[in-house]
């Protein structure tokens, strides 16, 4: 019998907490989702939605609005995170927030080593797995050192996380570089800015060989859920998230996972990114999220309720292992894979028909829920007033 007596609170009310909130609520716990802004997830019905001051920004009035929150329960509540700025938050604060909340977060220091990108591609080449050629360059006379191992086109993208979106862009991971001259004026550029950056080898495979391997590891190190999927279209195209995903059983995917995540001995939940490298038959590591990734409603509608065991094991319920789910079900994010279509005609790569056919099948649709409506119909009013927002841009340029 499903003890529901501690609540659980998200942090970050965007997709992915919006997946997490209906995950738990369908099950009769009581959510609350906290954020500096009203996401999409605040519009839920099964999300008590809060605003609370930024977790970066405001750090101290964050704090004290969370010390008063958490006065108001009689049992610890459940701690969910679903981006990075408050995963970054809990790796300096995991002191204030394990004093606050359960959770079965990995450990603060492992969190730091993932979130910077060039310690987690050492992390990776110490623990034998394949992953892009990647370089650091934190002086630019170096670059004639280091130019001859390049082999162009290459891909800068971003070393943290945080600063890039604050800086550079919240939506665009990286630039594609042709040659030495481009790379050098690029770099100029991010160094005036202050941030730091690494240079990684292009994996040449289509998008759609991109795969993600998503787990829950228990605190005592047991496998409790084992979930993989294949990107079927992104957006931005090549070099950006999963507009489109299925549910996908591949052997080789989860041994090098399931190797990587015992390697560095991760507990919780986290996904790692994958993609085959049609060079060389190998799949390479892109990189690892110690947090709930964005299309986990699509475990959920497979049979795998990632939220629900964290939950239980959290409050102290031992749920048991789950080692199958449905496979061939899609997830699709309908507004970010029409733009993805788009930008994939342009480039000649799909038509209409195959666009659709791709999208064929059982799935789940990010937002859409007919037991939780409001969420899509904001997300609709969302895209339309910034339709008109640009149109009138264009009309009076």
């Amino acid at each position: 019998m499903l003890n529901k007596s501690n609540p659980a609170v998200i942090f970050g009310l965007n997709e992915t907490g919006l997946a997490i909130g209906r995950s738990l609520g369908r099950h009769g716990i009581k959510v609350y989702g906290i954020s500096h802004s009203k996401g999409i997830a605040y519009y839920s019905k099964y999300i008590n939605g809060q605003v609370f001051p930024h977790p970066i920004n405001q750090e101290s009035e964050f704090i004290k609005n969370i010390n008063n929150f958490c006065q108001r329960f009689q049992k610890k509540p459940v701690l969910f995170i679903d981006s990075d700025e408050y995963l970054m938050f809990y790796a300096k604060n995991s002191s204030f927030i394990n004093k606050h909340f359960l959770s079965n977060l990995p450990g603060a220091e492992l969190v730091k080593s993932i979130s910077d990108k060039y310690i987690q591609y050492k992390l990776a080449i110490n623990f034998d797995i394949d992953v892009p050629k990647t370089m650091f360059v934190d002086n630019l006379e170096r670059i004639n050192e280091i130019e001859t191992d390049l082999e162009y086109p290459v891909f800068i993208k971003a070393r943290d996380v945080n600063i890039w979106r604050k800086k550079v862009s919240g939506s665009q991971k990286g630039f594609i570089i042709n040659e030495k001259n481009e790379l050098i004026e690029e770099l100029k550029i991010l160094e005036e800015k202050n941030v730091p950056v690494i240079i990684q080898e292009i994996v040449k495979s289509p998008d759609n060989q991109n795969y993600k391997i998503c787990v829950y590891i228990s605190s005592a190190g047991d496998y409790k859920l084992v979930f993989t999927l294949r990107k079927i279209h992104q957006y931005p195209i090549h070099f950006g998230i999963g507009s489109s995903v299925m549910s996908y059983k591949y052997p080789l995917l989860e041994e090098t996972g399931l190797r990587l995540y015992s390697s560095i001995g991760y507990r919780g939940v986290g996904s790692a990114e994958f993609k085959y490298d049609e060079k060389d038959g190998k799949l390479k590591l892109i990189e690892i999220n110690p947090r709930y990734w964005q299309q986990n409603s699509l475990a959920d509608f497979c049979g795998m309720n990632f939220p629900l065991m964290d939950y239980l094991e959290a409050a102290g319920q031992s749920p048991g292992k789950i080692e199958f789910f449905r496979e061939n079900l899609k997830w699709v994010n309908l507004y970010l894979d029409f733009t993805s279509y788009l930008a994939y005609k342009k480039e000649g790569e799909i038509t209409f028909s195959k666009w659709l056919k791709d999208l064929k099948g059982k799935k789940t649709i990010s937002y859409l829920s007919w037991d939780d409506i409001t969420p899509f119909f904001r997300h609709l009013f969302i895209i339309i007033l910034r339709r008109i927002i640009y149109i009138k841009k264009k009309i009076f340029k």
